[in-house]
């Protein structure tokens, strides 16, 4: 963990803890946010362990989390689904290289209320933190096109054929970015047994793939 050594803030100022392991990255951004006014930036944290260590032993809390994806030994989405447990009322802000459609989807699903880019110019950041503290969503260009491409590629909402209650279980972990094998863990239900809810599944949305049954089921709302 690296921090200031003044780590006091008006009442008025929003907290912002980074978890970003390229530390030249982080001091960059940690500079951007401290010159603001309404801004403060005490800790960032090179990794998962180290931010949960601090929650163990403090009763500070950030009041928006900026996060990348590219974390060493833990993968950042897994990171955010525990924060998300652990600090329920924190927003997490998405800042990472990633920019594939299922890795966006996945933040959103697990709980993010933004996704961004490190191209992403430094007003894009800043403004991304005041939108996402002020209840709206920040999302880098590219990926606010990639989300409007993906959901205009299937056109408007349909009607689709029910899903069972086992199908709905399997679709929903399906979206949290679990495997096979853990779906079945999960579920106590053989790997083969999941293959069969997910053809149904497949054939039920009219889809081909995981991630497309993912981007469906998050437009259309089934979890």
């Amino acid at each position: 963990m690296i921090t200031d050594s003044d780590t006091s803030t008006p009442t008025d100022t929003t907290t912002i803890w980074i978890v970003e392991d390229h530390e030249v990255f982080a001091r960059q951004i940690r500079r951007l946010i401290s010159a603001e006014d309404d801004m403060n930036c005490p800790y960032h944290f090179t990794g998962a362990a180290d931010l949960f260590d601090k929650l163990r032993f403090t009763n500070e809390r950030p009041d928006l989390l900026l996060l990348d994806l590219g974390l060493p030994r833990r993968d950042g989405l897994e990171v955010l689904g525990d924060i998300r447990s652990v600090l329920p009322e924190v927003k997490v802000l998405i800042l990472t290289s990633f920019d594939d459609r299922e890795k966006v989807y996945r933040a959103i699903c697990n709980g993010a209320s933004g996704y961004l880019l490190k191209t992403a110019d430094p007003d894009e950041i800043l403004g991304g933190i005041r939108d996402v503290m002020h209840g709206a969503s920040a999302l880098s260009s590219p990926v606010a096109k990639m989300i409007l491409e993906g959901f205009a590629r299937y056109g408007p909402v349909e009607h689709i054929e029910p899903l069972t209650a086992r199908e709905e279980d399997v679709l929903r972990y399906l979206v949290k970015g679990f495997i096979k094998k853990e779906i079945a863990e999960q579920l106590s239900i053989s790997q083969h047994t999941v293959d069969m809810h997910l053809r149904s599944v497949y054939r039920k949305l009219h889809v081909r793939s995981q991630t497309e049954a993912v981007s469906k089921a998050l437009r259309q709302g089934l979890v």
